[in-house]
């Protein structure tokens, strides 16, 4: 998957599942599975994800973070 639009927080859609899949995957999201609803289990598991790899915490998913996601 490569993710191409930025996310934030309250977006429903096929995108943020993908987001989900990998945040699981990753240890930083525990959820059963991916319900595609960026709610705040999946903000603060962003801002994890952004710590961890050098990108200010934020929680929107922005160019920076969708380039740490695509690689």
């Amino acid at each position: 998957f490569h993710f191409t639009q930025n996310l934030r927080y309250g977006n429903h859609n096929a995108d943020v599942a993908e987001l989900q899949k990998i945040l699981i995957a990753g240890g930083f999201l525990k959820i059963p599975a991916p319900t595609g609803w960026f709610g705040p289990l999946t903000l603060a598991s962003v801002k994890k994800y952004q710590t961890a790899h050098g990108i200010s915490a934020t929680g929107f998913v922005g160019p920076l973070t969708r380039a740490a996601l695509n690689q």
